[in-house]
C-alpha cells in the first residue's frame, strides 16, 4: 500500500490489496447480490441512473449486532474482511478515527448514473471509497470531486418547515429538489478542488463534512464503476443497531 496524496481533509492510497487478494475482492463484488434502492436517496439526482447496491456489512469492533439487524457483522469469511483489515490497520484510521464502527456496501455505477454534491456531515465521522472494477479508463467518468476547502455547512441558510403541526427552524439546510442555495455558496467560496481517477484497488478516505461528488459514468463505459463505500460512525451515533443487544 502506498500513499498518493495526503492533507488533512482526505488521503488517497493505491496498492491495497495484493494481486491475489483483489482478485478474491473482485470475485466477491461479482458474485454480491444487488438491488436498486426503490426510495429516492436525496443526494442522487432524478435525471440519473440510480447504482445497484448491496446490503451493508459492519466492522463492529467486536461488539454483538442484535438477531434482527439484517447486516452482516466482521468477520464474515467473506473477501470484503480484507478490506476491513486494510482499513483499520492504516495510519490514517488510527490516528484520525480510533474506535470508529466501520461500515460497507458494494456500489455498481452504470452509464448515466453518478452522485451529486453532499457532505456525508452530520452523524458521520468520515467516509471512505474503495475501486474494485477490474480496470478503468480516463474517458470513462466517475471519478470523485473533492473540494479541497473545508466549508462544513455553515454557509448555508436555514429554513422553515412545518412538523407535528408546528414551525420549526432547520439550521444550515438546502433545498434537496432545486439546490439553488447549494450551487451559490459552492459557486462564491470553492477556490480549490481535486478530482481523484476511479483507479482499480485505490482507496479514498475522506474527512466528515467534506463536500464531494461523483462525476456520470460514460456511455462509452464498457461496464459499471464498482466501488465499496462506507462510514465511520462513534458510540454516540444516534443509529444503535449494532450495540451491544441486552
Amino acid at each position: 500500500m502506498k500513499v498518493v496524496k495526503e492533507t488533512d481533509l482526505y488521503i488517497i492510497l493505491d496498492d491495497v490489496l495484493s494481486e491475489s487478494e483483489f482478485e478474491l475482492f473482485r470475485e466477491y463484488t461479482e458474485t454480491s447480490e444487488y438491488a436498486r434502492n426503490p426510495k429516492w436517496i436525496k443526494p442522487w439526482d432524478l435525471a440519473d441512473q440510480m447504482p445497484w447496491q448491496t446490503g451493508e456489512t459492519v466492522y463492529t469492533r467486536g461488539k454483538q449486532m442484535r438477531p434482527d439487524d439484517p447486516r452482516r457483522a466482521y468477520p464474515t469469511g467473506l473477501a470484503i474482511d480484507l478490506l476491513f483489515d486494510r482499513i483499520v490497520g492504516t495510519k490514517y484510521y488510527r490516528k484520525h478515527l480510533p474506535d470508529t464502527y466501520v461500515t460497507a456496501r458494494t456500489y455498481l455505477h452504470p452509464p448515466g448514473s453518478g452522485l451529486d454534491w453532499h457532505d456525508d456531515g452530520g452523524r458521520f465521522q468520515g467516509a471512505y471509497t474503495f475501486y474494485a472494477h477490474p480496470r478503468w479508463h480516463a474517458s470513462w467518468g466517475g471519478e470523485l470531486l473533492v473540494v479541497e476547502n473545508d466549508l462544513g455547512r455553515r454557509l448555508l441558510p436555514d429554513k422553515k418547515r412545518m412538523q407535528d403541526g408546528k414551525t420549526e427552524t432547520v439550521k444550515e439546510s438546502w433545498s434537496v429538489l432545486y439546490k439553488d442555495d447549494l450551487s451559490e455558496m459552492l459557486f462564491d467560496n470553492v477556490t480549490s478542488t481535486e478530482f481523484v481517477f476511479p483507479k482499480p484497488n485505490r482507496l479514498v478516505f475522506l474527512k466528515g463534512g467534506l463536500w464531494h461528488k461523483i462525476c456520470l459514468v460514460k456511455p462509452t463505459a464498457a461496464f459499471a464503476r464498482c466501488a465499496v463505500a462506507g462510514f465511520f460512525l462513534t458510540d454516540q451515533d444516534p443509529v444503535n443497531f449494532w450495540r451491544q443487544g441486552s
